[in-house]
């Protein structure tokens, strides 16, 4: 299960063989890593607007996090429902009026004890995240 969330792009600020995409999803900004050759290929440029996919399988849960962690991008959300699996769990939340989703271990889910209306933090590493255009 993947996440859709329309954004427009800020910045991108290209290297060698990177390129770092800063998008604006409603008032998150979020960080995209891709290879400078998808960059140049799908013609992105600053004011563009598309779309950032995410695997539910990338997305990490915290609750209560604070403090400093490496991944760029981190999302507030509330959970809305959880449907329980054998060994996973999908956990959907809201964020900003739109419904995201995380797949975590039952393990995880019960030692967080993440529940329907908690407040959590998704967070997501930059090179995780997958940019495609679409129409408007």
């Amino acid at each position: 299960m993947a996440s859709k969330l329309k954004g427009k792009i800020i910045k991108i600020l290209p290297s060698k063989v990177h390129a770092q995409i800063q998008i604006l999803w409603k008032n998150t900004p979020l960080s995209v890593i891709v290879t400078k050759a998808s960059c140049e290929e799908m013609g992105l440029r600053e004011g563009d607007f598309l779309y950032v996919l995410v695997k539910g399988t990338d997305v990490m849960l915290a609750k209560s996090f604070s403090g400093k962690l490496s991944a760029r991008n981190r999302v507030e959300g509330t959970v809305q429902h959880i449907v329980h699996g054998d060994v996973l769990s999908k956990v959907a939340f809201e964020s900003q009026g739109d419904l995201l989703y995380a797949i975590i271990t039952n393990m995880s889910l019960k030692e967080m004890d993440i529940g329907e209306g908690d407040k959590v933090t998704a967070i997501v590493k930059s090179t995780e995240l997958i940019l495609m255009k679409g129409e408007e």
